[in-house]
């Protein structure tokens, strides 16, 4: 595919909720070093030094949080300065049911950073980090799509390839009408957080959940309990499915039976 591996250098960013998109990001990074030299790098995790210009080309990805691209990959675009040469990347984004138009609204937010996307994917059908807490019955919102490999694979093919031969010319998600539609739905899932509830029998106490959150939205009570500032809230959960007793929920009555498994550490 590539001709000339040495001379090419590609950087994966990603910004993870429960570890959707940094599976995919990791399976990206995966394909990539097969051909090209290849970096991962987490929005939460960005080494001292760390310079786009630097590499041929970058990957992007993150999920969509109530049809919008979350909060922290938008950060990480507003504090680069523009780059001094277009950059082509490939973007994508993980969600469960719908991405309406975040993969278009974060491809136009790249532009301006001279970082221009020349091909991308919406990876949907992935766990729903929402929709197992909601509608745990539903075993679909487990896994991830049967076509993820494959996915990858041509998508990274296609996109080494671009990055080869010089290819900077952008390819922005069209806009869907029909996201027009959920827009009542969409603007009421970034006003409205559902509070997470504290089993106190379950809760060690262990600050995990603390820790684990980068929004900085969770501290602690004077019992070392954790207490929960929703005004801060990312809505991604990760403090649900990662706790390691299933002490926290979105019901105030019980607490869950499953969660992302795969992805608690």
């Amino acid at each position: 595919m590539l001709n000339d591996t040495k001379r090419i250098s590609i950087a994966v960013v990603y910004q993870s909720g429960v570890g959707n998109t940094r599976k995919v990001a990791t399976k990206i990074y995966e394909r990539l070093s097969e051909h090209c030299e290849a970096a991962l790098f987490s929005v939460e995790e960005i080494p001292d030094g760390f310079n786009l210009n630097d590499y041929n080309g970058v990957i992007l990805g993150f999920p969509v949080i109530h049809s919008h691209p979350a909060k922290r990959i938008l950060n990480f675009l507003s504090n680069l300065e523009p780059l001094a040469n277009p950059k082509p990347a490939y973007i994508y984004t993980t969600c469960g049911l719908y991405s309406a138009n975040s993969l278009r609204i974060f491809a136009k937010r790249c532009i301006r950073k001279n970082i221009i996307p020349i091909n991308h994917r919406v990876f949907w059908g992935c766990p729903a980090a929402d929709g197992t807490l909601l509608a745990p019955v539903i075993k679909w919102f487990y896994r991830f799509p049967k076509d993820l490999d494959e996915n990858i694979a041509k998508d990274i093919d296609t996109y080494c390839y671009g990055v080869e031969n010089g290819v900077v010319m952008p390819n922005i998600p069209r806009f869907k009408l029909y996201s027009i539609l959920n827009y009542p739905n969409k603007l009421a899932g970034q006003v409205i957080t559902f509070p997470i509830y504290l089993h106190k029998h379950k809760c060690s106490r262990c600050g995990k959940c603390i820790t684990d959150c980068a929004a900085a939205a969770i501290d602690k009570d004077h019992e070392n309990y954790p207490v929960f500032i929703s005004r801060k809230c990312e809505k991604c959960y990760r403090c649900i499915h990662h706790c390691p007793n299933l002490a926290l929920s979105l019901s105030k009555w019980k607490s869950p039976k499953q969660v992302l498994d795969s992805f608690r550490t």
